[in-house]
């Protein structure tokens, strides 16, 4: 049984939808797809199909353990995740996500765009060279740290000091930023 999916995508256009079964289409990238110990998983050929097209579907009846995205060099659309643990690594590509409730969601960006809209209980960004604007519900209670090179991190359209910390919740998110920005909205 499928617990996990680890996607490892590269040159194309993504899409993850969800649908009845496991699958991957695309016009023109090789992918290799398997299961291993309750893991699905999605390779694409770095080497070919920069302009491609892919749709990868996953089953709505699945909560996930971990879901995790591996991206470079192109863009991808994430429809609504469900997973107690959901992981992006994003390198020079751009990514629009949304998230259901989820326990750790874990964003590493070098240099590349991500929009999100998440509810997670801890989240970690670690965001290199690139922008990331995260929307997080309205809820009472945000703990926020905060380390910043030269870039910069907004809370709720005010940038904090380079050094940042707020205990007021049981919601926590941890910032580490370089070069980029993080923009947080609650």
């Amino acid at each position: 049984m499928i617990k996990s999916v680890k996607l490892e995508l590269s040159g194309g256009d993504f899409q993850i939808t969800y649908g009845n079964d496991f699958s991957v289409t695309s016009d023109a990238l090789n992918h290799l797809v398997y299961e291993k110990d309750g893991v699905w998983h999605v390779i694409s050929d770095p080497c070919h199909g920069k302009y491609a097209t892919t749709t990868i579907t996953v089953p709505h009846s699945y909560c996930f353990t971990d879901f995790q995205i591996n991206l470079t060099d192109g863009a991808l659309k994430l429809c609504r995740t469900e997973s107690k643990n959901i992981e992006f690594n994003i390198t020079n590509a751009s990514a629009e996500a949304e998230t259901a409730a989820v326990e750790n969601l874990y964003i590493s960006v070098g240099r590349a765009n991500l929009r999100i809209s998440a509810d997670a209980v801890n989240t970690n960004i670690d965001c290199g060279y690139g922008t990331i604007d995260i929307r997080f519900p309205k809820k009472i209670g945000y703990s926020i740290t905060s380390q910043c090179g030269m870039g910069n991190v907004t809370l709720d359209s005010a940038v904090l000091p380079k050094k940042y910390c707020s205990a007021n919740g049981d919601r926590r998110i941890n910032v580490i930023c370089g070069m980029g920005d993080v923009n947080i909205n609650t």
